[in-house]
């Protein structure tokens, strides 16, 4: 799901921005110009221009200009990103990725391609927005020396994968380990064994993601007030899927609402 869309011309060296803890996964492009990311309390980096970062959520970071000088951006926030990118960035930590004229082009036309349906959604956006993180996923990955992928076994890979889209399917009833471990026909310890090598983390930990990430779907795609949505994801009460969303987020979902579906909302508003 896209959450958040950025194109255009900035000025981060007149108008700089405040670090904040980045909700979604990032895309972060300048296509001209030059900037750089901001940590604070950490040295800032040289300004670069031509560079895709991509960045996980919980990061807070901001981004620093040349001066008066436009940098030229497409900034992209999804809920989440496919797994050999999630592996990557968890492994290595924001990656900082070249780009070449013709991957400058093509990301800047993708974020145009992006903005209506961004703004007027229909029932075929969310297929729109997959297409466009599959995309800009393919880019990065593809940018990747291939010692710095990680080493993942087909086997392996496709056990986890039926893992996770088996409790996607079946979040509202929140299956235990044991359950998920049956579906796929290995043994608990050996499916936790193979999420901690294929993605570096605990079953559980993915599975709590799934039911966030779900419960972020419904915030935005239907007007389910909260006791409703914490049901349909799996958590026996409402104070539990507030108390585990604002662990993910650092924010509430009322604020979430108000931050991520907001602005999309007045701006479609706008438009009528």
């Amino acid at each position: 799901m896209l959450r958040y869309l950025g194109i255009g011309p900035r000025q981060f060296g007149l108008y700089p921005l405040k670090p904040i803890a980045r909700m979604n996964w990032e895309f972060f492009a300048v296509l001209r110009g030059r900037v750089t990311p901001l940590v604070e309390g950490a040295p800032g980096a040289p300004l670069t221009g031509a560079t895709l970062w991509v960045t996980a959520p919980g990061s807070a970071h901001t981004w620093g200009g040349d001066g008066p000088r436009r940098a030229h951006i497409a900034v992209f926030h999804f809920g989440s990103v496919p797994a050999p990118l999630e592996a990557a960035v968890r492994e290595q930590g924001q990656l900082a990725l070249s780009l070449t004229p013709a991957d400058c082009r093509r990301v800047a036309a993708l974020a145009r391609s992006l903005q209506v349906d961004f703004q007027q959604p229909t029932r075929l956006s969310n297929l729109v927005f997959e297409a466009a993180v599959l995309e800009l996923s393919l880019l990065a990955l593809r940018k990747l020396p291939n010692a710095k992928a990680p080493p993942l076994t087909d086997q392996a890979e496709h056990t986890v994968a039926a893992a996770i889209a088996w409790y996607a399917g079946h979040v509202q009833a929140n299956p235990s380990i044991v359950e998920v471990a049956r579906q796929v026909h290995v043994s608990p310890s050996t499916l936790r064994r193979l999420f901690h090598r294929v993605r570096g983390e605990r079953p559980a930990r993915v599975f709590g993601r799934l039911q966030l990430e779900k419960g972020m779907r419904l915030m935005t795609e239907t007007n389910l007030k909260l006791e409703g949505i914490a049901a349909e994801c799996g958590f026996t009460s409402t104070s539990d899927f507030c108390r585990a969303f604002k662990a993910f987020t650092k924010v509430t979902p009322t604020v979430w609402r108000q931050t991520i579906l907001a602005p999309p909302r007045a701006a479609r508003e706008a438009a009528r």
